[in-house]
């Protein structure tokens, strides 16, 4: 394990490529609040399948950062209420999750009032970093329902909670997939929120160092947060630009460009001593802190050619996506896709009443023009380009052969779980092979072949321990034959059992014939 790492050397990133960025349309019209909507749908949808159970039923009304909803396990997240109102339905709805996958839904009705719970301020300084304690931060990241803001969704307080020694935090603000800006926009207009976060998250990880990783095409966002660490004085978070190279901002492809260091395969971060945390939340550990606010509202880019002004709003969880496009004049009659993150690694939705979750980073609404594909798929030529692209060291081209062939296990066998489906091989790919389409499909039914095995697994596992239990009585009663035939083949020990039976029954009467002449002597 690697103690310290030289924050101003680099390492080159494998494969990778440029991609045009689209961002100045959205950066340049600046940070909107949007005005809350009529109802906002919260889904109780939690990363890796796991459901927060609701706290409320219909008619209740609600504050603004109320729980609503708590896990049933430690690998779940709080939900809290993102506006103040009246619940008015818990469904099964599509959620903002890939696949639009149905899920329980609180829908609040909002009074337009915004009625917060009461909430607990502190004033982050040097003499309360030094005072308080990382396990109470940790509970504080899982009160406040944080996750992983950068997509992945994974609840922030198990990284923190971790038995590995953590000498690194790496700051993620390398927002690498076009037309997305929530991360820069959050960076240029709370520089002194991400630098309290990043404070209280190194003393829960017990790190030693933070490293802050931008893009270096971001402009004065190194300087001016560099200036803020040297006026505060902080001597071991250090400002890093990486190359503008897609998936850079990816976070083992991060750890790679800023360490040298390989996540090995099945591995984490923490195997390295190393956490990644996005610049969002980060910054909702701080407003949670300092102001007492628990994950409720985000930072979401609305762009695309179907977009007449593309822009980022902090937006509240839940709220419709109808709500957000209708506000950066969307125009429907253009629009042919509407995608949840970018157009890389982002997902489609069926259609624009679904509220979006704490992972929507973006909505990017693209005419056809922007989506189609350029010509009918083609035979594989094996070019090799693919594998020139590659982030993970993977062969793209046979993991396609062995899924088209059925070959799953195979495809498991050539690490198709290190795939990061950045989608990098289909955009080179001369044939028009939608590859990430594959491994997604091959993902998904591994996993469902290996819940069929576990069940199967269990299922037999039920059947020889009752077959063993059908045995061993089996041989219980046999022995309990074995030893009555023993009993009735000997005419003698026969009588004996009479006999000691016959005196026992004798000196139990006698017992009580004396009991009961004792108790009438008594009496008289």
């Amino acid at each position: 394990m690697v103690n310290s790492i030289n924050s101003q050397q680099l390492y080159k990133l494998q494969g990778g490529i440029k991609l045009p960025h689209h961002k100045n349309d959205s950066l340049q019209n600046g940070l909107s609040r949007l005005p809350i909507a009529d109802k906002v749908y919260m889904s109780l949808r939690i990363n890796r399948g796991n459901i927060a159970k609701p706290l409320v039923k219909v008619g209740d009304n609600v504050l603004k950062g109320q729980i609503i909803a708590k896990p049933d396990t430690i690998r779940g997240s709080y939900i809290h209420a993102s506006t103040s109102g009246e619940v008015t339905a818990i469904k099964q709805r599509a959620t903002a999750s890939p696949e639009a996958d149905i899920s329980t839904v609180v829908e609040i009705t909002s009074d337009g009032k915004e009625h917060w719970v009461d909430l607990a301020q502190t004033k982050i300084n040097q003499s309360y970093i030094d005072s308080v304690t990382p396990e109470d931060i940790i509970n504080s990241i899982h009160e406040a329902g944080l996750v992983g803001l950068g997509g992945a969704g994974f609840p922030t307080h198990l990284k923190y909670s971790s038995q590995n020694t953590i000498h690194t935090l790496i700051v993620n603000g390398a927002e690498c997939e076009p037309y997305i800006t929530c991360d820069e926009q959050l960076m240029l207009d709370f520089p002194d929120d991400l630098i309290n976060g990043i404070l209280l998250m190194m003393k829960a990880s017990r790190a030693s160092q933070a490293i802050f990783a931008l893009e270096d095409q971001v402009g004065n966002i190194k300087s001016n947060i560099d200036k803020r660490v040297k006026d505060r004085n902080i001597q071991n978070i250090s400002v890093v630009k990486v190359p503008t190279i897609y998936p850079a901002g990816g976070e083992k492809q991060l750890i790679k460009v800023l360490t040298g260091l390989e996540v090995p395969s099945g591995g984490l971060p923490l195997n390295l001593g190393i956490i990644v945390q996005n610049v969002g939340t980060i910054k909702a550990l701080s407003d949670f802190i300092v102001q007492g606010r628990p994950l409720v509202e985000r930072i979401v880019t609305i762009a695309g050619d179907c977009i007449g002004t593309a822009q980022n709003f902090i937006t509240a969880i839940g709220t419709p996506m109808s709500h957000l496009l209708q506000h950066a004049d969307f125009d429907q009659d253009k629009a042919y896709r509407l995608i949840i993150g970018g157009p890389m690694m982002g997902y489609s939705m069926p259609d624009c009443s679904i509220g979006i979750d704490k992972t929507t980073n973006c909505i990017l609404a693209l005419s056809e023009k922007m989506t189609h594909h350029y010509g009918d798929t083609l035979p594989c030529i094996r070019c090799g380009e693919c594998v020139n692209v590659c982030p993970a060291y993977l062969l793209p081209q046979q993991l396609h052969w062995y899924i088209k062939g059925e070959n799953l296990e195979k495809a498991r066998e050539h690490h198709l779980y290190d795939c990061i489906e950045c989608g990098a091989c289909a955009w080179v790919c001369p044939s028009q092979i939608k590859l990430v389409d594959y491994y997604r499909y091959a993902k998904s039914e591994l996993k469902y072949l290996d819940y069929k095995r576990e069940k199967s697994d269990k299922a037999q596992i039920r059947h020889e321990q009752r077959e063993a239990r059908l045995k061993r009585l089996k041989a219980e009663r046999a022995a309990k034959r074995k030893r009555t035939r023993r009993r009735t083949s000997n005419p003698d020990k026969i009588k004996q059992d009479l006999n000691a039976t016959m005196e026992r029954i004798q000196k139990a009467k006698a017992e009580k014939n004396r009991t009961t002449k004792n108790q009438k002597t008594g009496d008289r």
